[in-house]
């Protein structure tokens, strides 16, 4: 496909990666995704000492419950386990989390919440869902709805090839 530019030249989308839809969908997620990790990141360590990767070890321990093992947070965050493990560490020097050897299986650790850190994430979450609901609050309940729903969709359609 050949367009006019200004200068009056033919060009092909072809030859401009900028023209493909898809990779301009992907640079606008990328752009979006990096524009709000870094806000929260930076909130979050002003207001509660916390970056936005101790918020989600907290926030699997909130959703899935104490004594969840080291591998299962690795699992359920989709990072390593050595970034799980210094995670861990800065998270029970800071008081918000417990690590103790598993009952039922010597060679792992669990880790829960203690009331210091389950207060953290509490306040940090309501900060969090403000946020989002300012910054989002622009759109209509209409338009919001429609963008998860193209969003899941490309989820869906993206996991299923690349799987």
């Amino acid at each position: 496909m050949t367009q006019t530019g200004q200068s009056g030249t033919q060009s092909s989308e072809y030859h401009d990666p900028l023209s493909n839809i898809e990779t301009r969908i992907w640079l606008r997620l990328l752009t979006l995704q990096g524009t709000i990790y870094a806000r929260l990141n930076r909130i979050f360590l002003d207001q509660f000492g916390i970056s936005i990767a101790k918020f989600d070890v907290l926030a699997q321990l909130h959703r899935f419950g104490d004594n969840l093992s080291q591998g299962e947070l690795s699992e359920r965050l989709k990072v390593t386990g050595g970034n799980v493990t210094g995670l861990v560490r800065r998270l029970v020097a800071d008081g918000l989390i417990t690590r103790e050897m598993s009952a039922s299986d010597r060679r792992s650790f669990v880790v829960s919440l203690t009331p210091k850190g389950r207060a953290v994430f509490e306040a940090a979450r309501d900060m969090h869902d403000a946020l989002l609901r300012d910054w989002f609050g622009g759109l209509s309940p209409d338009d919001l709805k429609s963008a998860l729903d193209i969003l899941n969709l490309l989820s869906s359609e993206t996991q299923a090839k690349i799987r």
